[in-house]
């Protein structure tokens, strides 16, 4: 039976592994649809991604930056638990969510990247009332220059993460200590303030107990009336 930890932890385990392909596979995407419509103009006769407005690449950056904000979440949480006593959690984390192999990370990534610019190219061409005729058309109008760009630099984007993992694996104790030390320091200041208001209270001038029993708590002490003798 797994304890609520583990079952966080195996939960935190599998939103690394999507979310960062996913955000590799999204940057590949949008810089794909960027390239080909900036190769196609000086190539093709007949850019088909000139024809429509590019709405898509705002979701696409929508779906990037929420993919990597999961992967950024689970990661710093891999770096708690590590700091709380979990042996290399997230050194084991990291190197789970990426295949050890570049190449088969390469072809993953490029694999998710090729339908995700399709699936862009389409959307552009409904909202702008285009009626796609050929799948060349989802490619900027040829479909060997289009996937091959996208190829190309689904390879790139692959490459340049798989190595962002390798270096946060090998750097993972001081990435570890940086985490613990920005959660260490709301707390210190929590302290602080505790501290602070627990010693103006100590500080503040206390009326004495015979005084507040003849006031009252409330009224001012009687006044003595000065007999002047003669």
């Amino acid at each position: 039976m797994l304890t609520p930890y583990a079952r966080r932890m195996i939960a935190n385990g599998v939103a690394l592994r999507i979310a960062l392909p996913l955000a590799a596979a999204f940057l590949a995407a949008l810089s794909a649809h960027v390239a080909i419509d900036i190769v196609g103009d000086y190539v093709l006769a007949h850019d088909t991604y000139d024809d429509p407005a590019h709405g898509s690449r705002w979701l696409a950056s929508i779906a990037l930056g929420l993919s990597a904000f999961v992967a950024v979440w689970a990661s710093v949480r891999a770096a708690l638990a590590e700091s709380r006593g979990s042996h290399q959690a997230l050194r084991r984390a990291l190197r789970a969510a990426v295949p050890a192999s570049g190449i088969r990370f390469a072809a993953l990534v490029t694999a998710a990247s090729l339908p995700m610019l399709a699936g862009m190219a389409w959307l552009d061409a409904v909202c702008a009332g285009i009626r796609v005729d050929d799948v060349g058309d989802l490619f900027g109008g040829c479909i060997p220059l289009g996937s091959g760009i996208a190829a190309a630099v689904a390879v790139v984007v692959a490459a340049a993460v798989h190595r962002l993992v390798a270096l946060l694996c090998r750097f993972h104790r001081s990435i570890v200590r940086a985490v613990e030390a920005c959660v260490r320091l709301p707390r210190g200041a929590a302290r602080a303030a505790a501290c602070l208001t627990l010693s103006l209270r100590e500080d503040r001038p206390r009326v004495p107990a015979s005084l507040v029993r003849c006031t009252g708590a409330d009224r001012a002490p009687p006044v003595r009336a000065l007999v002047i003798s003669a």
